[in-house]
């Protein structure tokens, strides 16, 4: 039975907390303030931590560095509960370490998927024989990643912007802040296949920046998009300061080029239900589809996504909202019944 810290002030709800994750079949130990959680983190070792932004003693940012600071705790999934006014912070928080965040009042269902995620991303890299050093060295490879960003000039762009071209050569690299980009090659007949989509906190093009290589895909926003960006020279001569990030860029590569091969072997294999499923529980990981920020993309492009024709998808999520796995408003997607699309039958 996997162990979950809840480190939270406020007494409803941290006893629905309690309730919901001992009924999903979890064991669970809450702590009231940030002393509390911190001693309860390190005689209890949890399998994951939930825990509140502003607390008494010390607050969450302080908890999560005290934690970070312990090998043998730095590597628990360390996921923020945070109230709408302190989505700012959370780049702080991010920075920091946390793996996620989830706010405040939440859905059942969209805490129970942010949870299986980051256990099963955990379970994933002990079956890859991650030992606790090579973890904690991509954690902090990917926080020197980010912080390379902080001195990056910040730039806004409208839908329709594209990034980059197949066969150009990288100018910039880019951090994305807010907004979707989509990732994609298309057939001389016009034709899209979406490779992936890119959210806040990605990299568009990251490996192209390092490796001086040309791009294979075109990257053209969705949405309003900001991004941070930094010229890629001084990318790269930042790189060959602080060679540690070079993991990060090797881990975001190796999570791109395994996430392509299980798209393209679900568009090989799966039903077009399967894959269309798959496709919004991805979007999931990414934050989106919850009722804070739906899914506002295109049937074109979704069904580029899927390698569907935009008829099918159209009747497919029409059926996914009859059975209570979706809503659908004003053509923007929120997801109800994630372990539904999860566990989709092929």
């Amino acid at each position: 039975m996997k162990k979950i810290l809840i480190i939270e002030d406020n007494t409803d709800v941290r006893e629905n907390l309690e309730e919901i994750l001992e009924l999903s079949g979890y064991e669970v130990k809450s702590g009231k303030d940030g002393k509390e959680g911190v001693q309860f983190a390190e005689s209890w070792k949890p399998d994951l931590i939930l825990c509140d932004v502003m607390l008494p003693v010390i607050d969450g940012f302080g908890i999560l560095q005290i934690l970070s600071k312990k090998p043998e705790l730095n590597s628990i999934p360390f996921i923020f509960l945070t109230a709408k006014t302190e989505l700012a912070d959370m780049r702080k928080g991010m920075n920091l370490g946390a793996d996620d965040y989830i706010t405040k009042p939440f859905q059942k269902d969209e805490l129970l998927s942010v949870i299986e995620m980051r256990l099963e991303r955990v379970e994933n890299f002990h079956k890859d024989h991650m030992t606790e050093s090579k973890l904690k060295n991509i954690h902090r490879s990917f926080s020197l990643l980010k912080g390379l960003f902080d001195q990056g000039e910040e730039r806004n762009y409208p839908p329709n912007y594209d990034f980059f071209s197949k066969r150009e050569m990288s100018r910039n690299a880019l951090l994305l802040k807010s907004g979707i980009a989509k990732e994609y090659c298309s057939t001389d007949f016009g034709r899209e296949f979406i490779f992936r989509i890119h959210t806040e906190g990605l990299y568009p093009g990251l490996w192209e920046a390092y490796s001086d290589h040309p791009f294979q895909t075109h990257c053209r926003s969705i949405t309003d998009c900001t991004a941070l960006v930094l010229p890629v020279d001084a990318f790269r001569d930042a790189i060959r300061e602080e060679p540690h990030i070079v993991y990060a860029i090797q881990e975001v590569v190796y999570r791109q080029k395994s996430n392509l091969e299980e798209k393209l072997l679900a568009s090989a294999f799966h039903s077009v239900r399967k894959k269309v499923a798959l496709i919004l529980h991805e979007l999931h990981g990414l934050g989106l589809g919850t009722e804070q920020q739906p899914i506002d993309i295109s049937r074109a492009d979704l069904s580029a996504m899927c390698g569907t024709a935009k008829e099918t998808l159209t009747r497919t999520l029409s059926d996914f909202k009859d059975e209570g796995l979706l809503e659908i408003n004003g053509g923007k997607i929120t997801l109800t019944d994630f372990n539904g699309l999860k566990d989709m039958p092929d």
